[in-house]
């Protein structure tokens, strides 16, 4: 198996004969990483649009939990609850992230491909069946447990909920390999890995704590099937229920693995900031550093609530050390890592002008929600607070998941002419973000504090306090400004699309070498290979060594 491709151009034009015709055969066989990346893209834009539908009815149902019964039960409306939290994570944060990373990366590093195309094409199609079968069956009365008695059919759709949450998981795990392998293996000469671009190293870190941790929940979802096809019915309940299923998996989107959701947030944070500012990125090293600190900091599969709580010592898994340790030093980089960018805006204040560009102003906005969120993760582990039930939890994973989301809105905006070979209105890119920012702030923020309160994430229990009922209220609006910011998203790319405009192959002055390929990029990415990379800002090093030859001169 050959790590990649020569580029595919001639003989997927010569393989079929109409254009309908080449459009599938493309979009069924494509090994060009770019159309790879777009299929991960659209997924993740669709997948969020349901997830903030999802938030808002389980918002409206929280707010009034004994006159609404939105989804016509308590086991239902469990599913679609667990539904919200892991597809939140998994289908949508991670292909927006994993589809960003498959077009742009390659470039980055100065590869013609991504290493092993095929691969990755059949991770992104394996995606997409598994988050369908993974619906369809939760729309089918399955899901991760039951709070009531599951009746034969609905044990049968919670195994295949199962497989399809497996089939999910692999495909990432998939696509992680092969963009972790163009990292290391693709960059060209003179790159180091010290000076590969902020965006490429946050996804090698990502790839590689999802590679590690990631297989763990494979083997939560392989003990839950068997156990469910035959086993002691340990997670099944009986008479009674169980959502012990859920109990297993939720460490994907607890402290600290939720971090691990939004890693690349802090490489799209340096690499737009510097570009934006037109000066030389600050502290290129050090911003690596934090980065695999932050990563290092996210891996959780050692924290699983399910196997963490010891009886005789009647301590549970959120009560050790470990845990604390990690809660409490997991805003350090995200904190730190806006040193550097502070520098690099005062350095180019002079080239900011007014208005921030939309996608200047989401990576500022996703870091600073990531930041709340770790925050409120701080709170939540330090023992005067304790701010346990799965209300905080909820606000700790909106409010760090919402801002993975902004930060993937903003590398959209920023990349989109390597994406699509269109640049996204501006007006349009600030109000969803303003939008997307301000709701999670009004959601997470309100469920947060709902912890201080203990008040219960489940709407069976009454809100009994007036201050818990405002905090429903205000979680509620923000659930709908996240779904206007989500729409606003989507109208911004089909307007795009409909426009039929293309633009320049560097609108932004980029400094990596992605911006040194046309717009759009052709199959191979490059015209010719780049030289020699001395600095991780090659076009930038060029720029200044013309100049310098034009004063010269």
């Amino acid at each position: 198996m050959t790590m990649i491709d020569s580029p595919p151009a001639t003989a997927q034009a010569t393989a079929v004969s109409s254009p309908a015709a080449a459009g599938l055969y493309d979009f069924l066989a494509t090994t060009d990483h770019k159309r790879i990346g777009r299929i991960w893209l659209t997924a993740g834009v669709f997948a969020l649009i349901g997830a903030v539908v999802l938030g808002v009815l389980l918002g409206l149902e929280r707010l009034d939990s004994g006159g609404l019964d939105i989804f016509a039960g308590e086991n239902p409306h469990f599913q679609i609850w667990a539904l919200y939290r892991f597809g939140l994570a998994l289908l949508v944060v991670a292909p927006l992230f994993i589809g960003l990373a498959t077009v742009i990366v390659p470039m980055q590093v100065g590869s013609t491909n991504i290493a092993f195309p095929r691969a990755a094409l059949a991770a992104a199609w394996g995606f997409l069946i598994g988050a369908g079968i993974l619906v369809v069956a939760v729309a089918a009365g399955g899901g991760w447990g039951a709070v009531d008695r599951a009746t034969p059919r609905e044990l049968d759709s919670i195994a295949l909920t199962l497989v399809g949450m497996g089939l999910v998981v692999v495909s990432i795990l998939l696509a992680s390999l092969c963009l972790a392998t163009t990292v290391v293996s693709l960059r060209v000469k003179g790159m180091t890995l010290l000076r590969t671009p902020l965006f490429a190293w946050s996804m090698l870190v990502t790839s590689a704590v999802w590679l590690l941790t990631l297989p763990i929940l494979l083997a939560n979802l392989a003990i839950a099937y068997v156990d469910l096809r035959g086993g002691p019915g340990t997670f099944t309940g009986g008479v009674d229920g169980s959502t012990a299923i859920f109990t297993q998996l939720e460490w994907l989107v607890e402290q600290p693995q939720v971090y691990s959701f939004a890693i690349p947030a802090l490489g799209i944070l340096g690499s737009i900031v510097a570009v934006s500012a037109g000066v030389r990125p600050s502290r290129h090293g050090l911003s690596l550093g934090l980065i695999g600190f932050f990563g290092l900091l996210s891996i959780g599969g050692w924290s699983q609530p399910f196997f963490q709580f010891d009886p005789g010592a009647n301590v549970a898994y959120d009560e050790k050390f470990v845990f604390i340790a990690f809660g409490l030093l997991a805003i350090v980089p995200v904190l730190a890592s806006f040193a550097p960018v502070a520098d690099s805006l005062a350095r180019g204040r002079d080239n900011l002008g007014g208005s921030p560009p939309a996608h200047l102003l989401g990576a500022l906005a996703g870091a600073l929600l990531l930041s709340v969120g770790a925050a409120a993760g701080v709170a939540r582990v330090i023992e005067p607070f304790r701010l346990g039930g799965r209300i905080t939890v909820s606000g700790v994973m909106n409010l760090v998941l919402l801002g993975a989301v902004v930060s993937a809105v903003a590398g959209i905006w920023f990349w989109s002419a390597k994406i699509g070979g269109r640049t996204l209105s501006p007006l349009m890119g600030r109000l969803a973000i303003l939008d997307l920012v301000g709701g999670a702030l009004l959601l997470g923020g309100a469920q947060a504090i709902s912890g201080f309160l203990e008040t219960s994430d489940d709407p069976r229990v009454p809100v009994v306090e007036d201050a818990a009922d405002i905090l429903s209220i205000v979680s509620l609006v923000g659930a709908v400004l996240v779904a206007l910011g989500a729409l606003g998203v989507l109208a911004a790319i089909v307007s795009a699309l409909r426009s039929g405009r293309t633009t320049e192959a560097d609108p932004w002055g980029g400094h990596t070498l992605e911006w040194a390929t046309a717009t759009p990029p052709p199959a191979g990415n490059f015209a010719e290979a780049p030289g020699l990379v001395m600095s991780e800002a090659p076009l930038l090093d060029a720029r200044e060594q013309t100049s310098a030859e034009g004063e010269d001169s």
